[in-house]
């Protein structure tokens, strides 16, 4: 009976938060924080994707003024190298 009590107890709180939460977000009081913008572009972008199996895969993401080539694979993430820009390539073979 203690168990139930308690398990209610802790749903009315939560209850009670996420109400709270969802009245702030409506009077734009709070905002959930998502990448830094640079002049209205994203700070991180998802630049493309290749499937090469069911659990590897090899992406391309823009973190700021560079683009990475990742490798994604069960065990984690493997960075594969840069992946400069054309605009970058110009400028880094000078």
């Amino acid at each position: 009976m203690e168990f139930l009590r308690q398990g209610a107890a802790i749903a009315l709180v939560f209850g009670l938060l996420c109400a709270a939460l969802w009245v702030l977000r409506k009077k734009g009081a709070v905002q959930f924080p998502g990448p830094k913008s640079q002049g209205g572009r994203d700070l991180l972008q998802l630049r493309g994707r290749l499937m090469l199996t069911a659990q590897h895969s090899v992406h391309c993401v823009r973190i700021g003024q560079r683009d990475f080539v990742l490798g994604v694979h069960p065990s984690g993430i493997t960075l594969l190298g840069d992946a400069w820009s054309g605009a970058a390539a110009e400028t880094r073979e000078k």
